[in-house]
């Protein structure tokens, strides 16, 4: 590949990261791992309601689980209830809201624990027509529950989840806000990991992609290359950086495709589509970067700086499961061979 189609290809990339801090703030939700307190003593007390998060947990059994916020008069309260995609039923909990001033509504579970002077809203789960398709992480919901409100006083809010059904996973979906700090935004590749857990999905299957990509990059790798021993570590790092990038890009297809089969049309997979061209970008650059023969002056500098902007956008980009950005930081210091 001549230079300027590689400076080109760093520059789309570039530009596709750009466009993803644009898109991300206002379509996705900062996922959160929070169980819920057994009691309005023990609730979680969630930081800055207004942001918008979802918080992944599990309801054992006939327990109760709650969460607390603090909120002003005449704040909005956005709630809502997710279950994930099963194939035999649907699980359908309540959301409860507790609160200062509130009415009671709706016909409270007799184990519920309200605070003294507080009112109930009660918010019936209801099984929705067909499952809900979200872009970012990919996945697949059940979107049971909806709300939007004003607080009526000031003072602590508390919202539980409830069901008669049994053992169930479900998710708090919380705020109206979308904005990430940037270990939230960093995070994103482990959480991804957690939320298909919460789907169901078991650990092989997730990272049947990652596997493929890998064993096939290496044979492919060690055939082109007749003499594998003149790859130095430089080389490898920014082969398996490579790999771990297309990897993210051929996982993100995959998920995409298996959420799909359990919901509805969505175009947040114009979303997909993007994130995974975003890997694929950054995978190809690195295998391109890594498979030259450059290893002395000012282009084995300008290969060693490319290795580094693949490193940073891999991170901004959730591409390669962390491993793939340490990988291309590796190949932007390690000896490339003997300088001449």
């Amino acid at each position: 590949m001549e230079r300027s189609k590689l400076r080109y290809l760093v520059l789309f990339v570039i530009i596709m990261a750009f466009m993803c801090f644009l898109l991300a703030p206002a379509l996705a939700h900062v996922p959160t791992f929070e169980e819920g307190g057994t009691s309005p003593e023990t609730a979680s007390l969630i930081e800055d309601p207004a942001k918008s998060r979802v918080l992944y947990g599990q309801l054992p059994g006939e327990d109760i689980r709650y969460y607390s916020f603090e909120m002003g008069e005449g704040e909005r309260i956005s709630l809502g209830l997710i279950v994930p995609v099963e194939e035999d039923h649907v699980y359908v909990p309540d959301l409860i809201l507790m609160g200062p001033g509130l009415p009671d509504e709706g016909e409270a579970p007799e184990k519920l624990e309200v605070p003294e002077g507080y009112g109930t809203k009660v918010f019936t789960g209801t099984e929705p027509e067909s499952a809900t398709y979200e872009g970012f992480t990919p996945s697949a919901f059940y979107s049971l529950v909806r709300a939007d409100l004003q607080a009526p006083e000031n003072g602590t809010y508390y919202v539980a989840v409830s069901s008669v059904e049994g053992e169930g996973n479900y998710g708090v979906v919380l705020g109206y806000k979308e904005r990430f700090s940037l270990t939230e935004w960093v995070s994103i590749p482990l959480n991804q990991i957690r939320t298909y857990r919460w789907e169901g999905q078991s650990l092989p299957f997730i990272f049947i992609p990652f596997g493929i990509t890998l064993a096939a990059g290496i044979l492919v790798i060690l055939r082109k290359k007749e003499d594998a021993s003149g790859f130095k570590p430089a080389h490898w790092a920014g082969t398996f950086a490579g790999l771990f990038f297309l990897g993210t890009g051929l996982s993100l297809i995959f998920q995409m495709l298996y959420s799909l089969s359990r919901s509805s049309y969505s175009p947040e997979i114009v979303i997909t589509i993007f994130l995974a061209l975003a890997g694929t970008g950054l995978g190809v650059t690195a295998l391109v970067l890594s498979l030259r023969d450059e290893r002395y002056g000012k282009k084995l500098t300008l290969k060693r700086f490319y290795f580094l902007i693949l490193g940073i956008l891999g991170l901004l980009l959730w591409a390669g499961l962390f491993i793939g950005p340490i990988f291309a930081f590796e190949a932007a210091v390690l000896p490339w061979g003997k300088k001449r």
